[in-house]
């Protein structure tokens, strides 16, 4: 399969994609329950699904950074061209 039908694939079923991945992230923050917190080095590793929400804001703020830069410097006025 080219990559091309692949993404194509993803694109036809977002909604599914996403849903499969927040179900994926609650997996993982209900697994961070169960995990031992008695050899934590430092302070930040002793609070429950600390870096599944860390991940998520960071992600979050680098796309909407990212964005906000692109339309800052990359954007044109619509009569740019003319």
């Amino acid at each position: 399969m080219k990559l091309a039908d692949m993404i194509g694939t993803l694109r036809d079923n977002l909604k599914i994609l996403k849903m499969a991945m927040i179900v994926y992230l609650a997996v993982l923050v209900v697994i961070d329950f169960f995990l031992s917190r008695e050899h934590a080095h430092y302070l930040i590793d002793k609070i429950y699904a600390y870096w599944a929400v860390f991940g998520t804001v960071g992600c979050f703020l680098l796309i909407k950074f990212s964005k906000g830069v692109a339309h800052l410097f990359l954007a044109k006025d619509e009569d740019y061209y003319d």
